[in-house]
C-alpha cells in the first residue's frame, strides 16, 4: 500500500527543530483551532484533487450448476476538489519595534496568525462557494448537499439538543471520530456529566497545565472527542447560536457536525504547508513585513464522513 502523505498542522509544527525560525510561527497557528489537532491534511499535486464516489453497486448473483454468471458493474460518480489562497502581510511600523523591542512585532505576528487561522476555521464550517467563489466549501454546503443534515427540532425556534437525536447523527457517519461543537455549548456538556441520570454518557478530562486542547478541556460523548473550535477571545465563534432552525423562527440554534477525519475521509487539501516567510524591512525603510500563505481546501471523499445535527438551543440537554 502506498505510504500515507496525511498531516495535521499539529504534527507538522513539531517537525521542524527546536532551533528553526520557522518552528515558533507555525506552532502559534496550530493552537488557534483545536481543529489543527485532529484534522490531517494531504499534499495535493495540479490545481484539483480527483476522486470517486460510490452511486451504484454491480449485483452480483447465486447461479446453478451450468447455469451463465452474473455480469455488469457498479456506478461512480467522478468528484473534484479545488484549493483557495489565504495570503496574509503582518506589516509593523518600524519605530514601533524601536520603542517597545522586538517582542512587540512577534506579538503582532502572533496576533496575525490567530486571525488567520479563525479565517480558515469560519470557512472549514460556512464557507459557501456560490457566494464567494475564492472560498473553499465548508461543511454546511457539503452536509446539506449529499443530505447529511439531521434535524434536532421541528418546531420554530428549535428545542433542548436530545442525545436520541446526537445518537443518529454519530450513526450517520462511517467510523466517527469527533464531534465539532460550538464552544459556547460547553457549559451544557459539564452540566450534563453533573447530572446522574445522563452523566455516564459524557466523560471529562481536565489538563492542570491548560495544555490539553482549547481551555483545558477534553470532553467526549459515545468514545468521540469533541472539538470546540477556538477559545474565548474577542472574535466570532467558529460555531453559534445564531442559526434559524429547521422549523423557522429567531437565529437561535446552534449545529454539530459528527466526523470522521482520514485518509478517504474527511480531511484538508494543501499544495504546500503553512508558510510563515520574515521579509524582513521593505524598502520604504519603515516597515517590517511577515508573510502568511496557504494554498488550502478539503474533501469529503466518502459519502458518510459527517453529518449535520442542527436546531437545537441553548438550553439544558435531554434524554
Amino acid at each position: 500500500m502506498p505510504v500515507s502523505n496525511l498531516i495535521t498542522v499539529a504534527e507538522y509544527a513539531k517537525s521542524f527543530a527546536n532551533e528553526d525560525v520557522r518552528r515558533p510561527p507555525i506552532e502559534m497557528f496550530a493552537r488557534s483551532t483545536d481543529v489543527f489537532e485532529a484534522m490531517p491534511f494531504e499534499g495535493l499535486k495540479g490545481s484539483v484533487f480527483q476522486y470517486y464516489r460510490q452511486a451504484v453497486l454491480a449485483t452480483p448473483q447465486f447461479r446453478a450448476i451450468n447455469e451463465a454468471s452474473s455480469s455488469g458493474h457498479g456506478i461512480i460518480t467522478p468528484l473534484q476538489e479545488h484549493t483557495a489562497i489565504i495570503d496574509h502581510d503582518v506589516d509593523v511600523d518600524r519605530a514601533i519595534v524601536d520603542r517597545h523591542g522586538p517582542e512587540r512585532r512577534a506579538y503582532e505576528e502572533q496576533m496575525g496568525l490567530t486571525a488567520f487561522g479563525q479565517l480558515w476555521a469560519t470557512t472549514f464550517i460556512k464557507g459557501d462557494e456560490s457566494t464567494n467563489a475564492r472560498v473553499f466549501n465548508g461543511m454546511q454546503i457539503r452536509a446539506n448537499k449529499y443530505s447529511r443534515d439531521i434535524h434536532n427540532s421541528a418546531a420554530s425556534g428549535g428545542g433542548p439538543l436530545s442525545l436520541a437525536n446526537l445518537d443518529i447523527a454519530i450513526n450517520a457517519v462511517n467510523k466517527p471520530t469527533h464531534i465539532i461543537a460550538p464552544y459556547l455549548s460547553r457549559p451544557l456538556w459539564i452540566q450534563l456529566a453533573r447530572t446522574q441520570t445522563l452523566s455516564g454518557f459524557v466523560m471529562q478530562e481536565f489538563d492542570i497545565g491548560g495544555d490539553k486542547g482549547v481551555g483545558g478541556l477534553k470532553a467526549s460523548y459515545a468514545g468521540l472527542t469533541f472539538l470546540w473550535g477556538y477559545p474565548k477571545d474577542d472574535h466570532p465563534y467558529m460555531l453559534d447560536f445564531n442559526e434559524v432552525a429547521s422549523g423557522g423562527g429567531s437565529p437561535v440554534t446552534a449545529s454539530l457536525y459528527v466526523v470522521s477525519f482520514g485518509e478517504q475521509r474527511l480531511r484538508g487539501l494543501q499544495l504546500r504547508p503553512l508558510e510563515v516567510r520574515d521579509i524582513g524591512m521593505l524598502q520604504d525603510g519603515k516597515t517590517y513585513r511577515t508573510h502568511i500563505n496557504w494554498d488550502v481546501g478539503m474533501v469529503d471523499e466518502h459519502k458518510y464522513c459527517l453529518s449535520r445535527l442542527d436546531s437545537w438551543t441553548n438550553a439544558p440537554i435531554v434524554a
